[in-house]
């Protein structure tokens, strides 16, 4: 697939969670895909398979009473496609509102997402792709 491609297919997941359509279109994800939270996040560690994403995903979303989320950038690195996020959310239970930056680095193969790496940094995916490349 090209980088392009593969730019398109992130890109439609993030269309479908902007309408909140959760987990997103199952024709785009392996069965066999990997969610990986950062070492520092509340449930940090990867979980496997399209049913623990599916949860993972509902779980990041739940207990807000609003997410907007707006992708800024997508970089294509080979296979991988790293994204800055711009993100606005309500807590429904503290009232609290966040607006914040992060980024997700995420790995197409054969048209299918095999791995979905979220970070809390806007620049953290840009370098954990060039690590990695």
């Amino acid at each position: 697939m090209s980088e392009r491609t593969n730019v398109e297919i992130v890109r439609r997941v993030y269309e479908a969670w902007a309408r909140d359509e959760l987990p997103g279109p199952a024709r785009l994800f392996d069965a066999e895909i990997e969610y990986v939270n950062p070492p520092n996040a509340v449930e940090p560690g990867t979980r496997h398979g399209l049913a623990a994403f599916s949860r993972a995903v509902h779980d990041a979303f739940e207990g807000w009473e609003t997410w907007e989320i707006e992708p800024e950038r997508f970089i294509p690195v080979g296979e991988r496609v790293a994204v800055v996020v711009r993100y606005r959310a309500h807590w429904q239970t503290s009232g609290v509102d966040v607006v914040a930056h992060e980024s997700a680095l995420w790995t197409v193969r054969g048209g299918k997402v095999v791995r979905y790496e979220w970070f809390h940094g806007p620049h953290d995916a840009l370098e954990a792709a060039s690590l990695r490349e």
